[in-house]
């Protein structure tokens, strides 16, 4: 049985989406067995001592450092084949981030900097997979009829109307925004025939964002409860992805995956479709001129090559 170790929704995020899709994606084939040991909300102990009893592979979907490490070697000694998936832009110099990956039996890295980076430590059982797997429609949750008109209200008020995203307010180590929401802020003052919306599940943003402006600007519309950013992307003329650090966006992929224009910041290899920005000046350039890339081919759907991963260990 392969054991996910994760985080489900609530909250809302790339990473929790990801597990989900993942998933519900393992349970469709019906040729592996597949559970869910939710860290942050599993406290029956019986259960998840069950759960851990049962697994032969767990997959680890964890961010801290100390706890990532922590479980690699709990598991490795329950005689466990640990997999991890490295959410983020890695370069293993943290002795963490390189112990995890080298006690681990398979390492998914999401781009093509932190696969660089990981074969550096070891030669082999590292694998270069996307996180993409693509939405059921089913599984969408429509947004609620006020908010819904609120948008569009909004939307009627601007030539364009863009989207972004941030799961939750989070600084790096040098107290820097990773999802840059004040540099955003202070672009479309400047852009007043354009429109923003900023998803915001948790609110968090928001009110950090109220603290450290006078004013917020008219043409920036924050959504601070949880909904299904898909549901933005879908209604918004592009998206922009404007972070400090990355690793495989499930944005960006979604917003390709709707056909929809995608700017982003260069700080990881990006899709070749992507219009990559490095600068607010850029980005400017690239809306004012109407810059699009028109040759989007399809987006990826790297389910089977995590399945790949799983059935090598099973070997």
């Amino acid at each position: 049985m392969i054991l996910q170790f994760a985080k489900l929704p609530p909250p809302i995020g790339g990473v929790t989406i990801h597990v989900k899709r993942l998933i519900a994606s393992l349970q469709a084939i019906n040729t592996v067995d597949v559970d869910i040991l939710d860290y942050s909300k599993d406290r029956n102990f019986l259960k998840v001592i069950g759960k851990i009893l049962k697994a032969n592979i767990v997959h680890l979907h964890l961010t801290r450092k100390k706890h990532r490490l922590f479980f690699v070697i709990l598991f490795k000694i329950l005689l466990k084949k640990v997999v991890i998936t490295f959410h983020g832009n890695y370069d293993f110099k943290n002795m963490m981030d390189k112990y995890s990956l080298k006690f681990s039996d398979a390492a998914i890295l999401l781009n093509n900097m932190s696969y660089v980076s990981a074969c550096k430590i070891r030669k082999c059982n590292n694998h270069l997979v996307g996180a993409f797997i693509p939405p059921l429609e089913q599984d969408v949750a429509p947004l609620n009829a006020l908010l819904t008109e609120k948008i569009y209200q909004f939307k009627s008020n601007y030539s364009k109307v863009f989207s972004t995203n941030a799961f939750d307010f989070a600084l790096d180590p040098n107290g820097r925004e990773i999802y840059m929401g004040s540099d955003l802020i202070n672009f479309f003052k400047d852009q007043q025939d354009y429109g923003l919306i900023f998803s915001d599940p948790t609110g968090n943003y928001y009110k950090f964002l109220k603290l450290n402006f006078d004013d917020l600007p008219a043409n920036v519309f924050f959504i601070t409860v949880p909904h299904d950013f898909i549901n933005i992307i879908r209604i918004s003329d592009g998206l922009i992805r404007a972070t400090i650090t990355d690793g495989d966006s499930l944005s960006i992929k979604e917003g390709l995956f709707y056909n929809k224009v995608v700017y982003a910041t260069g700080v990881v290899d990006r899709p070749k479709e992507v219009l990559v920005f490095n600068n607010f000046d850029e980005l400017q350039n690239l809306i004012s001129n109407n810059i699009k890339n028109g040759t989007h081919s399809d987006v990826k759907n790297n389910f089977d090559d995590i399945l790949k991963v799983y059935l090598e260990l099973q070997e």
